[in-house]
């Protein structure tokens, strides 16, 4: 039996097969006695040469009962089992599972000798796939097509606002001479060549002579959420993020004042948490913090040292905020002395974290979330927005440093522009000691 969530495409599948069963010569030298045409040759159904009988059916259809010759189908292949409307309706997910579960299962002969095989989109985290991982007697394979992130994602960022904005007039300038572009006339693909060695690295691709990383980099920098239902396998909906109604800001004004902030890390290998510097720019008028720039990347302490000191010359921020648990402490008086040394003044407010770290990130929530929102974004921040996006959903190459940062960045500019956040708690003296941070 051949399933779908409409009877035509499993039907469009039984006529693929007719047609290799009679046109097909490498199938008939090996098999010949399968190939042929048959008594029951009908659109949707047919019985094979051999006594085989292959029947389509939809979703929900009468099914129960199915034989041919007194015997029960030994064998079901599914085809993507639910559409996307109809994956948005809870009612419709249990429909399909009930159906699923309850007609299926029992189809076979009764020592339930049946096997199922289905392939499909994930579009819900509560989907027949979704809660076939869930369940007794279902082993469910998922396959993605970028199995494994590139380590260098600062790369990938700047290779994507050369996508957004350089490639896009490329394009247009060709077009107006009635030219098409090729992929490896791009100025981004162009990028991409000269940085190849740094952007490949730690990526892991499923199909690399079919779909290369920069493909997929490019699918993923033109629509994110079609990239990880479609490639990823990963559907999620805005029931499942913890950040929603992003707003983003667009022009630069004079009069912000700036102010950054700093989760470091050490950096000693591969398997070390990175390290974000996130800057932001505070108007005091409105109140409004619009985030700048966002690094997060493993760094020896060395170089953060350095990118320190390099965004302090460019922004000259009244303060950063530097969480400086365990040996941070010392890692902060060390980098402020580097930076005296180079005549460059880096105040380095040491931020001590006493809650954990999910519940740090949660309390920046209604900011970003409410209508006006506080926290703005620039729009080529792709690393700190992807963290944004899949939180709090545990990822194997970040820890959520870029929002641990951001959480930093919100108190310590709020504080020192005239407001008091709510995730800070006052002392007697009426000084900040970020407790409860």
């Amino acid at each position: 039996a051949l399933l779908g969530a409409e009877k035509k495409l499993p039907a469009k599948l039984i006529e693929v097969v007719k047609a290799e069963l009679l046109m097909n010569p490498a199938l008939e030298m090996d098999f010949p006695e399968v190939c042929g045409k048959s008594w029951l040759w009908r659109i949707g159904e047919i019985v094979t040469v051999n006594g085989v009988k292959l029947e389509c059916f939809g979703a929900e259809q009468a099914i129960r009962g199915t034989f041919h010759n007194g015997s029960r189908p030994q064998l079901i292949l599914g085809d993507d089992l639910i559409t996307d409307s109809e994956a948005k309706s809870p009612t419709e997910r249990e429909n399909r599972w009930t159906w699923l579960e309850n007609a299926i299962d029992y189809l076979g002969p009764p020592d339930g000798s049946v096997k199922y095989m289905g392939v499909g989109t994930i579009l819900n985290k509560d989907d027949p796939i979704s809660r076939a991982k869930k369940t007794i007697g279902h082993l469910v394979h998922h396959f993605k097509a970028l199995i494994k992130f590139p380590d260098n994602m600062d790369f990938w960022s700047r290779c994507e606002e050369i996508m957004r904005n350089d490639d896009a007039r490329f394009e247009k300038a060709l077009a107006d001479k009635d030219q098409v572009s090729n992929q490896e006339d791009l100025p981004s693909y162009r990028f991409y060549l000269r940085n190849k060695t740094k952007m490949d690295e730690g990526a892991k691709v499923s199909w690399p002579s079919v779909r290369p990383l920069f493909n997929l980099m490019r699918a993923r920098a033109k629509s994110r959420k079609a990239f990880a239902t479609e490639m990823q396998g990963d559907a999620r909906t805005d029931e499942d993020t913890t950040f929603s109604n992003i707003q983003f800001w667009v022009q630069k004004l004079s009069h912000w004042v700036y102010f950054g902030a700093c989760d470091p890390s050490m950096g000693k290998g591969e398997s070390s948490d990175p390290s974000a510097l996130v800057v932001g720019g505070m108007d005091r008028n409105t109140m409004l913090l619009h985030v700048i720039e966002a690094e997060i990347k493993r760094r020896t302490p060395s170089k953060l040292e350095s990118d320190l000191i390099s965004l302090q010359t460019e922004y000259k921020c009244q303060a950063w905020g530097f969480e400086n648990n365990n040996a941070y402490e010392y890692m902060r008086a060390s980098f402020v002395r580097e930076a005296l040394r180079r005549r460059v003044a880096l105040p380095l407010v040491g931020v001590t974290a006493t809650v954990p770290q999910e519940v740090r990130i949660e309390s920046i929530e209604p900011f970003i979330s409410q209508n006006p929102a506080t926290i703005l974004f620039w729009a080529g921040l792709t690393q700190l927005l992807d963290e944004l996006d899949t939180f709090p959903e545990k990822q194997s190459d970040h820890h959520y440093d870029g929002l641990t940062a951001l959480h930093i960045l919100h108190a310590i500019a709020v504080s020192r522009s005239g407001g008091i956040p709510k995730i800070n708690s006052r002392s007697s003296s009426k000084r900040s000691r970020f407790k409860g941070y």
